[in-house]
């Protein structure tokens, strides 16, 4: 069901913001620095994205951590909620990697940051969001531009793709990636094979390199 509250009223009134990231000292931070704008409110926070849907109905805006649950409330939201309406998203994440810009903004995200940009930039990049804009740091801007319109000359990650890629790189096995997935071990086998294809790679080792020098994982 779609939301009543447009863009223009959310600038007559306070903005509601949920957060959501691993990090609670972080968090403390990122609350001092909302709080010193009047038109926005904390109005609640949790460490991960499992099981805060519903928690986070009355919020305008969400910050994510760009974590690979992320992703999947991402994707949840995308049925819940309208083009152009709250709840709003932003993540602000430690991920530098292009690849990780481009699925978060294709999965819906509204906006994307580095957890080391400054924070009168997060407070800019709220403010375009609340009028119903998108923000993409410049850096950033023509690679991802150019990725999610097919111009870039590869062939992009599937969410799936990217999903088994970060699991992979972080440590789990085949069978783990499954369960963690809800899919069967040959499926996700299928797709490693992709990965590999459109990575132009031959081996896990080289996934795993290709992985770390991506910054997909730390």
């Amino acid at each position: 069901m779609c939301r009543l509250v447009a863009g223009r009223h959310l600038r007559r009134s306070r903005m509601r913001v949920f957060l959501i990231d691993s990090q609670p000292i972080f968090r403390e931070g990122l609350k001092r620095i909302l709080g010193s704008d009047h038109d926005l409110t904390v109005i609640g926070e949790a460490d991960t994205c499992q099981d805060v849907l519903e928690t986070t109905k009355n919020a305008d805006l969400l910050i994510l951590d760009g974590e690979l649950d992320s992703l999947d409330l991402l994707n949840s939201l995308q049925h819940t909620r309208c083009k152009g309406r709250p709840p709003f998203v932003l993540v602000l994440t430690k991920q530098i990697e292009e690849q990780h810009a481009v699925q978060m903004l294709k999965a819906g995200a509204d906006g994307y940051l580095c957890k080391s940009d400054r924070a009168e930039t997060v407070l800019d990049a709220i403010r375009k969001i609340a009028r119903g804009g998108k923000y993409i740091p410049t850096a950033l801007a023509e690679t991802v531009i150019f990725a999610m319109n097919g111009l870039n000359g590869c062939t992009p990650l599937s969410h799936r793709e990217y999903q088994v890629l970060y699991l992979f790189a972080s440590g789990m096995g085949m069978t783990e990636i499954a369960a963690h997935l809800s899919l069967s071990v040959k499926t996700v086998s299928t797709y490693r094979s992709r990965l590999l294809e459109k990575l132009n790679l031959r081996s896990n080792a080289q996934l795993m390199r290709y992985a770390f020098n991506k910054g997909i994982v730390a």
